[in-house]
């Protein structure tokens, strides 16, 4: 099948859209749809531009890609159309940044680099890799979230953080290079969990062979997200460090102000620690309990119009720093413009000029700075 059919297809299921609503669409037959995506026929400049339209896509993402990605939803968690479209917005958009990063270093002359670590899982040597890892990366007893990005970018993981819906924690890629998106609207310890869980799938789960998949979307009952989060609680909370707690509290855990304070040593978030104590070989908690020592709020919903990127600064911005580097240097050597750096980062374009032009005059202030067009919400088109 041609590559731009595939893509075609791929686009458009995960969006929840049915060949008929994009024949409607371009006002052409749902026959000719269907031949697009057979690679019987070929759509024309125009049309892949309407079709990048459609689906909040470019038209050269729709044409040419370096590599095909897949997504490998574990569990169905989409339970109406206004949210399949959602995730399906997500992905599309995961998959443009993967080919954004080629295109970056093809432009400035650089090869992409993969995280170096790979290991096979085991529930008996749980303590031992976890150890390891966290010897590699050179990290505190107490991992926190910045020190754990800052580590993962020097050994070659680009982390985003975006604005995702709300069901949507992490996704992670790795094949010439490895990527993990986190959404950027949970609070700092869910992300610090999120990213260990992340982790351990570029370490076990993703190879970087042809077969390589995204990991997408938690469920508990799949193997690989149980490795995922039983290697995440392991190194966030040791279990050295858990019996060592346990033995100084012991059922004193079971109140509020305890088990408090049993959070605040790890630095971890109370519905991590309490799925730790809950498991064996612990128990020292049961679900019963959870309602007396915490409460879990609801992700709020959020608007998803708009960028993906939300804050740009120099320090902890949203954007991969790595992969923001080489496309500045790109941008300083007058070979792509603001628009395609906007672009390439998923930020709104008024924001990512207002950014640029702080660089070239950091003692000017750029808060009123008149950009002379009004913001759009739509990236594409």
């Amino acid at each position: 099948m041609e590559p731009y059919a595939q893509q075609l297809m791929t686009v458009r299921e995960r969006l929840g859209k049915s060949q008929k609503e994009v024949a409607e669409r371009l006002g052409v037959s749902p026959s000719l749809i269907s031949k697009w995506e057979k690679g019987e026929r070929k759509p024309d400049d125009g049309q892949f531009w309407e079709l990048g339209r459609f689906f909040g896509v470019t038209a050269s993402f729709l044409q040419e890609q370096h590599t095909t990605v897949n997504f490998r939803p574990r569990t169905q968690m989409v339970r109406n159309s206004g949210e399949e479209a959602l995730f399906g917005s997500a992905l599309n958009d995961a998959a443009q940044q993967i080919e954004y990063l080629h295109e970056a270093w093809d432009l400035a002359g650089r090869t992409p680099r993969r995280f170096a670590m790979a290991l096979e899982y085991a529930d008996t040597m749980l303590v031992q890799l976890a150890d390891g890892v966290r010897k590699y990366l050179q990290l505190n007893e107490k991992i926190t979230y910045s020190e754990l990005r800052n580590a993962l970018a020097e050994k070659d993981v680009l982390v985003f953080e975006w604005k995702l819906p709300p069901k949507l924690s992490g996704l992670s890629f790795q094949r010439d290079f490895s990527v993990i998106f986190i959404n950027s609207q949970m609070p700092e310890r869910v992300k610090l969990f999120t990213l260990c869980h992340e982790l351990a799938h570029l370490l076990f789960h993703l190879r970087g062979d042809h077969q390589t998949e995204v990991s997408v979307m938690a469920s508990r009952n799949d193997p690989h997200e149980r490795q995922a989060n039983h290697f995440a609680a392991e190194l966030l909370m040791p279990s050295a460090k858990v019996e060592a707690i346990i033995k100084v509290y012991g059922s004193a855990l079971r109140r509020k102000a305890e088990f408090c304070a049993a959070v605040e040593q790890f630095g971890v978030s109370h519905g991590a620690l309490f799925y730790r104590l809950a498991k064996r070989p612990w128990s020292v908690v049961d679900y019963t309990m959870k309602s007396q020592l915490f409460m879990e709020k609801e992700r709020s919903v959020v608007d998803m119009a708009g960028a993906r990127v939300t804050r740009l600064t120099d320090d902890g911005a949203e954007v991969a720093p790595e992969f923001l580097k080489v496309v500045l240097e790109l941008w300083l050597a007058e070979k792509v413009s603001g628009g395609l750096v906007a672009q390439w980062c998923f930020a709104a374009r008024s924001q990512m000029d207002a950014y640029l032009a702080g660089l070239m005059e950091p003692d000017q202030p750029v808060d009123d700075l008149d950009l002379g067009y009004a913001e759009v919400d739509d990236l594409v088109g």
